[in-house]
């Protein structure tokens, strides 16, 4: 059975994985895509070098094509769904604090504004 997959949108219906997605070139964009394929199909049985966890409930999925890596950030929103928050161009050997931090807080918003503060 597969997981619900949300992406995350801001108050003004704007996805920052959709964008993210779509700023790649096709071929890396193909790969991310086939990555959270991956992830919806194995949900919380993801391990790495899939799926890796930062902190505080935020995971890194991971994606490869060549050297360039890929990373989607996400979060469990109650049963068999996860929330996909961001996504970027890993540059550095770690994921940079200010990028989980912005993954917090759109959790935040999105418990917020969706789910009535509830978390789950």
């Amino acid at each position: 059975m597969y997981w619900r997959m949300i992406f995350y949108r801001n108050a003004s219906g704007k996805c920052p994985i959709e964008e993210f997605v779509e700023d790649l070139p096709s071929e890396d964009a193909r790969e991310v895509v086939a990555t959270i394929a991956a992830l919806r199909e194995l949900g919380n049985k993801a391990r790495r070098p899939l799926v890796d966890y930062l902190e505080d409930g935020i995971y890194e999925l991971r994606a490869r094509r060549f050297k360039k890596q890929f990373r989607v950030l996400y979060t469990f929103a109650g049963r068999k769904t996860i929330l996909l928050l961001t996504g970027f161009v890993k540059k550095t050997k770690s994921v940079p604090a200010w990028r989980i931090n912005k993954a917090k807080t759109l959790r935040k918003d999105y418990f917020k504004r969706v789910k009535g503060g509830k978390n789950g």
